[in-house]
Parts: C-alpha cells; sequence; structure tokens
C-alpha cells in the first residue's frame, strides 16, 4: 500500500514530472513518478465561434525569451460555468510555466471572452484532477494510483533549538543543543560534554546542525511551536553562516524543509482552534496546560550563557533536560491537536505544511475546488487587485445581539441553534448559482431584496453533503475529530462567502444568510417572553433564557416551525452567571457562568487575553470566582488585598509582565506605545524584531509617560506601583463589581459596608 503525503515536479528533458511523496505499510519512503500530466488552462470563447478559435490557438506561437512557446494541443470540452452549461477551450502547454505566459495573449485574442484555471498550481493541479486524497491507502498499478481502504498516521518527532544569548542577534548568536522527541527516541544534539544518555555529542555547532538535518529525514513531519518565527530562522541563518548547506525552505506561508514537512503547532491554535482554547494567551505554557492537564517543568537555569561558559557538566546538563522537556510538551500537544489536521489534508487534500497555515476560509475554498472539478464545474478566478480593493469597501449587517441588563442572574438556560449559518444556507438554498431576478424565495434587506431560485446550488449540494455526512459518523462513531472536521468545514462555508479574497465570493448571499439569522433569533427571543421566560443575552445563534417554565415544550415549539434542516438545541444549564456592562448597558460577549459541577465558563474578560498582566488577570479571576460562588465579600476584600501588596512592592516582577504582539513591522507604527518603544530600544540593541514579535515589558518608575517608563521585562529593576493598581488591578476588577455598584475608592478603602448588596 501506498499513502501519499505530498507532491511536487521537475523538469526533466523539457518535460514536467510529477512526484507524489509518501509512505509503504512498512514505513518506507516511496515516491510514485508520473511523466504524463500535462499543464493547461481553459479560454471560453463566443460559442458560435468555438471551431474557428480552437484553429486559431492551435496555430498561436509566441516569443519568450528567445525560445518559441505555442500549445501542445487544444480540445473542445463542455462544462458548467457558475449555472449554464458552456463550451470551452482547454488549452495544453508542454511547461507549467507555459500556462502563465500564454493565458493573457490567449485572453486578449478577438472572440475570446474569458480565460479559466490558469492559477492553480501544477502538482496541486495534478491531485485536484486525479481526486487523490492524501493520507489514503492506495494501490501503484502500472503508471496509476487506485485507491483503496485505510488512513496512514503519519510519523511525526517535535524539535526545539536553545540558544546562547536568547533575544540577540541571530547571526552571532550559536544555538547550542537542539532537541528530538518522538514516541520512542528522545534524543538532545549538542557540541558540549554531557552526563545523560540520551544526549549526542557532536563535534561543534556545524556539525549538531549537520546531524539533525539528516536524523529528521527518518521522519514524515517535524513539529516546533513558533518555529516559523523562532527556531527555523535560527537555523536557517546559522547554518549559513557557519557556511553549511541546508534543506530550509522559506516562503510567505512559512518555513519548511525539503525532504520533511515542517507544522508549527502555533499556526493550528492560532488558525483552527482559537475559538475553541480559553486561555490567558497561546504560550506553550498555558496550551499545554489546557489540553494534557500538564505544562513545562520547573527546571530554574540561569542566563544560558554563563552555564554554557563555565563547562560545569552538571549544570549543562539542565539546559539539555530543559530542552528536551520542551520537546516532550510539544510533541504531547501534536499528538492531541494534529489529528484533526489529518482529517483536512485527506478531505481537501492540501499537504499537511499547506493546511496547517490555511484559515478556514482558504480550506473552504480548496474543498470547493476539489468539487468543482469532481462536477465538472469551471474553477472561478481569483479576484484582480481591482476587484479586491471595491470588495474591501462593501460591507454588511452582521448577527443580532439581544444585550444584557447588567447584573447577576440564577439558573440560566443556554438555547443554540444548531449550525445556524449552514442549516440556514441549505434550508433556503442560497448559493451564488441560485441568485436569480425571478427567483420564488426572496430575503428583504434595508429596501433591498434578494431573490433565489429552487435548483439546488452548488455551494448547497457540498454544505447539505457534509452536514448528512457528519450525522452518519456522529451516530456511528460519536462525536470525534472526523465529525469535528467535517462540522468546521461546513460552519465556514458561510463566512467564506463573504470573504473579500474568496473566488466564490457573493456579498448578496452573505447578507442574506446573516437576514435570515436575525430573523430566526430574533423572532425565537420575541415567542420566549410571550411563553413567560426572562431573555439575559442573545448573541448570533443563542441565546440564555431564565424561567420556571418548562423549556423542552418551548424548544418543541420552536422546532416544529422552523424549515429544512433547522435546529434549536438545548446547550447548557448554568445555576449562575454575571453579565457586565457600562452604564446600565450590557456589553457584548462578556459574561461568565458557573454550572452545577462549579466550572465557570468566560467569555471577554481581561484574564482571557494576552495583553494584560498576570497580576490583573489573576485578580479578575479570583474576583469572577468569589462573586459566582456568592462570596461577595471576599472578592472585594482580595483586591483591597492586592492593591496593598502592590503598593509594598511585595509582587513578583514576574507577574506584571505585559505581552503586546506587534501586528506590523516596527517602522509602520505612527503612535508610539509602549510596546513599540520597547520594540524600537530592542531593535537599537541587535534584536531582530518584525512583525509577529512578542514584546514583553513592565511599566517601571523611570520617566515621563507611561511608553517612556516602559522597559524590556529582563531590564526592569522597579514597578510603577501607581500604574499598576490604577491601569490594571482596578479596571480589571471592576469590570465585574461596578455591577454590584462598586466604584474605585472602594477598592482602596476597607470602611464600606457591604450591607445591600
Amino acid at each position: 500500500m501506498f499513502y501519499p503525503l505530498t507532491a511536487d515536479y521537475e523538469i526533466r528533458d523539457g518535460n514536467p514530472v510529477v512526484r507524489v511523496f509518501g509512505r509503504t505499510d512498512k514505513r518506507e519512503k516511496k515516491v510514485f513518478e508520473d511523466p504524463g500530466f500535462e499543464p493547461y488552462f481553459y479560454a471560453i470563447p463566443e460559442q458560435k465561434k468555438i471551431e474557428k478559435m480552437k484553429k486559431e490557438i492551435e496555430g498561436f506561437e509566441m516569443d519568450y525569451n528567445g525560445e518559441k512557446l505555442k500549445p501542445t494541443r487544444v480540445e473542445i470540452v463542455e462544462k458548467i460555468d457558475l449555472n449554464k452549461k458552456v463550451k470551452a477551450l482547454k488549452i495544453y502547454c508542454k511547461q507549467p510555466r507555459d500556462v502563465n505566459v500564454m493565458k493573457d495573449p490567449v485572453r486578449e485574442m478577438k472572440n475570446i471572452k474569458n480565460k479559466r484555471e490558469y492559477d492553480i498550481p501544477f502538482a496541486k493541479r495534478y491531485l485536484i484532477d486525479n481526486q487523490i486524497k492524501l493520507l489514503n491507502g492506495y494501490k501503484i498499478e502500472g503508471k496509476k494510483l487506485v485507491k483503496k481502504e485505510g488512513l496512514y498516521e503519519p510519523k511525526i518527532a517535535s524539535f526545539d533549538i536553545e540558544l546562547y544569548k536568547p533575544f540577540f542577534d541571530v547571526k552571532e548568536n550559536k544555538i547550542i543543543c537542539i532537541g528530538l522527541y518522538c514516541y520512542n527516541k528522545h534524543r538532545v544534539l549538542t557540541w558540549k560534554k554531557s552526563s545523560l544518555d540520551n544526549v549526542i555529542v557532536l563535534k561543534n555547532e556545524k556539525e549538531m546542525l549537520r546531524k539533525f538535518f539528516e536524523l529528521i529525514d527518518e521522519y514524515d513531519a517535524v513539529v516546533s511551536y513558533n518555529g516559523d518565527n523562532f527556531d527555523m530562522e535560527y537555523l536557517k541563518t546559522r547554518s549559513e553562516e557557519l557556511g553549511l548547506e541546508h534543506p530550509i525552505l522559506k516562503s510567505r506561508r512559512g518555513a519548511n524543509f525539503k525532504n520533511c514537512i515542517h507544522i508549527d503547532l502555533f499556526n493550528i491554535l492560532a488558525k483552527h482552534l482559537s475559538a475553541e482554547v480559553r486561555t490567558r494567551s497561546l504560550k506553550l505554557d498555558e496550551v499545554a496546560r489546557y489540553f494534557l492537564g500538564e505544562g513545562k517543568d520547573d527546571i530554574e537555569i540561569q542566563e544560558s550563557k554563563d552555564i554554557w561558559d563555565s563547562n560545569e557538566t552538571k549544570k549543562i546538563d539542565k539546559i539539555f533536560k530543559y530542552n528536551l522537556q520542551d520537546c516532550r510538551i510539544t510533541y504531547l500537544l501534536g499528538q492531541e491537536i494534529l489529528p484533526l489536521e489529518y482529517r483536512f489534508s485527506n478531505l481537501i487534500g492540501l499537504d499537511l505544511f499547506d493546511c496547517t497555515r490555511s484559515g478556514y476560509s482558504q480550506l473552504v475554498e480548496n474543498y470547493l475546488i476539489r468539487e468543482s472539478v469532481r462536477k465538472n464545474i469551471f474553477i472561478k478566478n481569483r479576484p484582480s487587485h481591482n476587484e479586491l480593493e471595491e470588495r474591501r469597501k462593501q460591507s454588511y449587517i452582521g448577527a443580532y445581539v439581544h444585550p444584557p441588563k447588567p447584573g447577576i442572574y440564577e439558573k440560566i438556560h443556554v438555547l443554540d441553534f444548531k449550525s445556524l449559518y449552514p442549516s440556514i444556507l441549505v434550508s433556503h438554498n442560497i448559493s451564488p448559482d441560485t441568485l436569480d431576478p425571478k427567483g420564488k424565495f426572496k430575503v428583504n434587506i434595508d429596501g433591498k431584496e434578494h431573490r433565489f431560485k429552487k435548483e439546488k446550488g452548488f455551494i448547497v449540494e457540498i454544505v447539505d453533503d457534509l452536514i448528512k455526512k457528519r450525522i452518519e459518523i456522529k451516530k456511528k462513531q460519536g462525536k470525534g475529530v472526523d465529525e469535528k472536521a467535517l462540522k468546521l468545514l461546513a460552519n465556514s462555508t458561510y463566512g467564506y462567502l463573504g470573504f473579500f479574497a474568496a473566488r466564490w465570493y457573493c456579498l448578496k448571499c452573505a447578507e442574506s444568510i446573516t437576514a435570515l439569522g436575525r430573523k430566526y433569533v430574533k423572532e425565537t427571543i420575541e415567542k420566549a417572553e410571550k411563553d413567560g421566560f426572562e431573555v439575559v443575552y442573545g448573541d448570533t445563534d443563542s441565546l440564555m433564557i431564565c424561567g420556571e417554565r418548562d423549556v423542552k415544550k418551548f424548544l418543541e415549539k420552536i422546532n416544529k416551525k422552523l424549515p429544512g434542516i433547522m435546529e434549536l438545541e438545548y446547550e447548557g444549564f448554568y445555576k449562575s452567571g454575571i453579565f457586565v456592562g457600562t452604564e446600565g448597558k450590557g456589553a457584548k460577549k462578556r459574561y461568565a457562568l458557573v454550572d452545577d459541577k462549579d466550572n465557570i465558563l468566560v467569555k471577554g474578560f481581561e484574564y482571557i487575553r494576552g495583553d494584560w498582566s498576570d497580576l490583573a488577570k489573576e485578580t479578575q479571576e479570583k474576583v469572577l470566582e468569589n462573586i459566582l460562588k456568592g462570596k461577595e465579600k471576599k472578592a472585594v476584600e482580595h483586591v483591597r488585598d492586592v492593591v496593598k501588596k502592590v503598593k509594598k512592592g511585595e509582587i513578583d516582577m514576574e507577574k506584571l509582565v505585559i505581552r503586546r504582539q506587534l501586528t506590523k513591522n516596527i517602522e509602520d507604527y505612527e503612535q508610539i506605545g509602549p510596546h513599540i518603544r520597547v520594540a524600537r530600544d530592542l531593535e537599537r540593541r541587535g534584536v531582530e524584531v518584525s512583525r509577529g514579535s512578542l514584546i514583553q515589558y513592565i511599566v517601571t518608575r523611570n520617566g515621563k509617560s507611561i511608553s517612556d517608563r516602559a522597559r524590556w521585562y529582563e531590564d526592569a529593576q522597579s514597578y510603577d506601583e501607581d500604574y499598576y493598581v490604577n491601569n490594571q488591578v482596578i479596571p480589571a476588577a471592576l469590570r465585574i463589581l461596578s455591577v454590584l455598584g462598586y466604584n474605585k475608592k472602594d477598592l482602596y478603602s476597607e470602611q464600606k459596608s457591604l450591607e445591600g448588596f
């Protein structure tokens, strides 16, 4: 059996040869080659002149850098363009680059109305046209891959590097060790003596890097945590500084290896799991605790440079242990979150490098591309620069929010519309190819009217199929990664239709879906209030209600009248909850709920955001816990106690670090906030700082403005007590306590009576 993992092509004797890389049943590397696949693109001519244009293109020839280029052959084919059958010319070329060279001259010919499918990368085109499912089992029969049963689980290892001097110039900073961790092999490569059994000591840094590049070749993929921005950059630059040929390939998507896929777990968390991971930040330790129930071990090491220069084996071994435990946590985290990526790769046909770096809109688009080829439908062109600019200016009304009144509520029932937007899309047949001025179903939006016809649309068919497959898998296997992959793909299709860079972009479809979503949520709220429930909060696809009435009967009543596959579900019961806001108005997505087991669900508070200090987050977390458990007095006392400790200078400096990520390059910032001030200071000292860098700082007493007082956290010798009390602790606590009538003065004073609250 052969299991494909990725594909590329090379030019041999002037012709392209597709190479599909994979593994056998025995996990041996194997490459399947196909020299017979031809590059091509389409031209759509005036239908009555198709024979004439076929002959004209067959005779077409152009000069390209002194070389004569011409099509190898031209075929007339019939395909579906949006919702109409058209005849088109399939123009074959000798090399993939010829497609890009010839597409515009052909499009400019008289009687040619459009060009299509000229921007699909050649190896990807091969996988799509042959409907090859990566990680699936195949039998090689002559020059064909014949699909069989079975899914392959890639052999992976995690890696991590340790540096001589962290945070300094990558060109001067040596890599002192590299950890490599797999389920049956745990190794650290280095170039200094060690007493540990799993440490491989090489001659020097150059030999260590060479050995690492050799070892990773035995794996299908190696995983890192934030490796695109850190580890891979150091490995590449240090190799080049040392004159070592390396296998690292850098692109706008990230960093990869030539013979082994590089997966950055940070990308997966940021792009695919950010909505469900409730951590204060995406730091490895916090994410590992969320998924694994354990974090990094507390191995105390001093400045790595001092330890390394001491030449004391026992001390240096601590660095190796620290390095390996980082690898272990990264590996275990990969085991937890990679199965979902394997399903995406298999479903969509993107290899793991591209799949793990694609947002949901890109995943949806690649799935639509694959399905359109299967259904003989033309793939839509990518939008031009002008189209993108026009689309960026367009907007539409989003979800309906029923704001809460700030306060504490008890006995809260949460109801959710099951996959609201996908179910609306399917139930009302909303797709770019069903838009029709004569359609019978109409959606009114602020004076506009969009109509849709009955014939099932292309995207409707695909989403409906995803939903049905998910239901089938859920019945057989229950909830799991297979079911989750289908659910996420279906749920992301609505957002894709409104994504400005989408091939199948359709603003009318996107705004029709949200308009219907608002309609159903509002109607459900009105019916709930009519039935005697108090509606506490409503947002997008859910509502929270309080009351003694029969919730199950209410659900049955609503579901009887919902069209198609739409359904309102019971999500859960919470014994109490707090909703916050300002000036008597509740805030969107800012609440906390506690269930019967005292588990707390938090939305929108500082302690799950990354731009507040740990001190502010921990204070708010304690306040929330106490308030939700009815311990108001204890909550206030805790804040006052923290204020006292801050004033006395008794707070650990680590808890005062504020972390902000650069969302653009330093030179592009006009306003100089504290993190920009610190970033510029680091850059002056030779530290490489760019978009995506995490800037960690402490506000000290030295300077006039807050920006002036900000220092890189390792350099800070003091902290500004007033700043941390007035800008961190008190505001974080008042997010909650202001709902109960407290103000800033109350959290300084010990005299306020708590009676009456």
